[in-house]
């Protein structure tokens, strides 16, 4: 099988796989189930804590980044081990909450069970952005990073108005059935490919397909000789140390500052509109997952695509302030159209409106990302980055379930945009490449 290292189209396509497997369960859980909770009687506060939980992974996963750089299997390849383990698990966690055989029942065991497939979904991600940072070109980044930040939008399209139509017709349990044979697919990918030329298909036994040939008539051992050394990895003290050495510079600090405060906003929102829109409105939780679920996140998929292509056209920065400032003014154009509300072509406007800049926002936000990473702690230090998104957004689910009674809507969405603008300042002092030009690129 071809290696990934060699095939740009190839590995575009094989990392752009493995967002959807992310986005997947990210859609399920944010749309389809937190609708069918709000659908239920669910108020804000409960929601937003039980989107916390299940999401809360995702802000720890930067405790996975030290171990994926420093453990590796070489003959198996540096990142895919983890990934296949991680992907592998996920399935598993699906195959278990399958088992339990009253889910609406036990709603407690069902946030616990998705907690822990976010857990091995969090692992999965981090060797998946270890690898992209390893791969990707310096030309290619910017469009990477936002073709894969968008198939996680398809992902979560495929999880929200895909299981939302399949649970709709034919029950919970079959919508997570469903989830379960996607990822399986999606696994064969890292189970088929190596990264590099030298890396064997399997970490024992036969060696793969291509060297097979070159077997046969000269002795194996020569063969692997002529394989170049693999990269050591570094102790978990080197680790720390090069990390707090990154991060005692004001550009990887203040990146790590925006990324704790760029999903604040979104977050609360999330958690408020599900009941708006469903106990106050009087949607069903099924119109509102489809919608929200699925044209909406299919706007956050374009978006996320020209994020990234303008983060290599326009710069990172002018893309991630310019999608700040946009995604302000639709919140501020959502409270000034109040008096339409009841109306849902509206409403809808604005709902198809935030996902697209917030993903535009995001693919030019991880591309900075990946221009403030050391290659030597890539997956420490872009997991730190992302782990610190995911916090944002964890928190914003929180909190915004704990102020939703105490405010009126419209404060809340005025609220909401003067925090964006308040962060988006944040990124215009931050020199994306000072790291690698004052410690080295390697």
């Amino acid at each position: 099988m071809p290696a990934l290292a060699d095939h740009r189209r190839l590995r575009l396509l094989t990392l752009c796989l493995l967002y959807v497997a992310q986005g997947l369960p990210w859609g399920f859980v944010t749309y389809t189930l937190a609708a069918w909770f709000a659908g239920q009687g669910m108020d804000a506060k409960e929601l937003g804590a039980a989107l916390a939980i299940t999401s809360s992974p995702w802000t720890f996963k930067f405790l996975a980044g030290p171990v994926v750089d420093r453990w590796t299997a070489p003959a198996f390849g540096r990142r895919r081990p983890w990934i296949v383990m991680a992907q592998t698990l996920m399935v598993v966690t699906v195959l278990g909450i399958l088992a339990v055989p009253d889910l609406v029942g036990d709603l407690k065991l069902l946030v616990g069970l998705l907690f822990l497939n976010n857990v091995f979904a969090a692992l999965q991600d981090v060797a998946v952005d270890a690898l992209a940072v390893d791969l990707l070109e310096e030309d290619e980044r910017g469009t990477a990073n936002g073709l894969m930040y968008g198939c996680k939008y398809l992902g979560g399209v495929v999880g929200g108005a895909g299981l939302s139509t399949v649970m709709e017709s034919a029950g919970l349990q079959s919508a997570i059935a469903t989830q379960g044979l996607i990822l399986v697919a999606i696994l064969l990918f890292p189970l088929l490919l190596r990264e590099r030329s030298t890396d064997r298909l399997l970490p024992f036994g036969a060696p793969a397909a291509s060297d097979a040939k070159r077997v046969a008539g000269t002795d194996l051992g020569e063969m692997l000789a002529e394989a170049p050394p693999a990269v050591p990895g570094r102790s978990m003290l080197e680790t720390a140390t090069l990390l707090v050495s990154v991060f005692r510079m004001r550009s990887p600090a203040l990146g790590a500052l925006f990324a704790l405060g760029m999903s604040i906003s979104a977050g609360a929102l999330g958690v408020i509109a599900t009941v708006f829109y469903v106990q106050h409105l009087g949607w069903a939780d099924t119109e509102y997952a489809q919608f929200a679920g699925g044209p909406a996140l299919m706007m956050g998929l374009g978006g996320a695509f020209l994020g990234g292509f303008l983060a290599d056209k326009l710069g990172r920065r002018t893309v991630i302030i310019g999608s700040c400032v946009a995604l302000a003014l639709v919140w501020f154009g959502f409270v000034g159209a109040q008096s339409y509300w009841e109306n849902k072509t509206v409403v809808k406007g604005f709902l198809l409106a935030e996902p697209l800049f917030m993903s535009m926002m995001s693919g030019g936000f991880f591309a900075l990302c990946a221009d403030l990473s050391l290659p030597a702690i890539a997956a420490t230090q872009f997991t730190a980055y992302m782990a610190l998104s995911n916090a944002s957004a964890s928190l914003g689910q929180f909190f915004g379930g704990q102020v939703a009674e105490s405010f009126s809507y419209p404060t809340l969405f005025l609220g909401a945009a003067v925090i964006q603008l308040i962060v988006a300042g944040v990124v215009a002092f931050i020199d994306p490449l000072q790291a690698r030009r004052e410690l080295g690129g390697e």
